[in-house]
């Protein structure tokens, strides 16, 4: 069966999950452009994530994000959205009608192992980190998957076969790969 076929690919999911690495990667063997809402939000507000939260606050971050997803949409690219930019109807309903969207699935433990020298993330500088990770996953991944198209286990995989099943499920929605 041949599904509706969409230029832009949507990597969501949590931190850790590894949606930068893999959808560079990705767009490598794809040929597509390759952007980071992350490093775009960054260019947009001319500090860094740390500092926008710090100096801002996370509702202030939240409404940059949003701007620059819908800036994002304006290239067929392979786009790594940031972990929280599902926590928004509005950004979900961008998601849905702007591209395919594919659920970059980490458990917690992964999640912690994957950030535990990355100290660049607000949302989980705090003392009881893989707390914090599992309280935002249990919020979060029940919107990740309303969003997606399709899931892939980042746990358990390694970029490169990750890259391998979503090439293999672009198939068939008629991606030119």
């Amino acid at each position: 069966m041949t599904l509706e076929c969409k230029d832009r690919l949507f990597l969501v999911g949590p931190m850790g999950s590894g949606k930068s690495s893999i959808g560079k990667s990705l767009a490598l063997v794809t040929e597509r452009p390759f952007l980071d809402i992350d490093e775009e939000i960054v260019k947009y507000a001319g500090k860094s994530i740390p500092a926008i939260f710090e100096d801002d606050g996370e509702q202030e971050f939240r409404n940059i994000e949003t701007e620059v997803l819908k800036r994002c949409l304006k290239v067929d690219a392979i786009i790594a959205t940031g972990g929280g930019v599902i926590g928004r109807e509005e950004n979900r309903k961008l998601l849905k009608a702007n591209g395919l969207v594919v659920y970059l699935m980490a458990d917690v433990d992964s999640q912690y192992l994957r950030t535990l020298k990355d100290n660049n993330r607000p949302m989980i500088a705090v003392d009881d980190r893989r707390k914090r990770l599992e309280d935002i996953f249990k919020v979060r991944d029940p919107l990740y998957r309303e969003a997606c198209d399709f899931i892939v286990d980042s746990s358990h995989n390694n970029v490169h076969d990750c890259v391998e099943q979503i090439k293999a499920k672009l198939k068939e929605y008629s991606w030119k790969l």
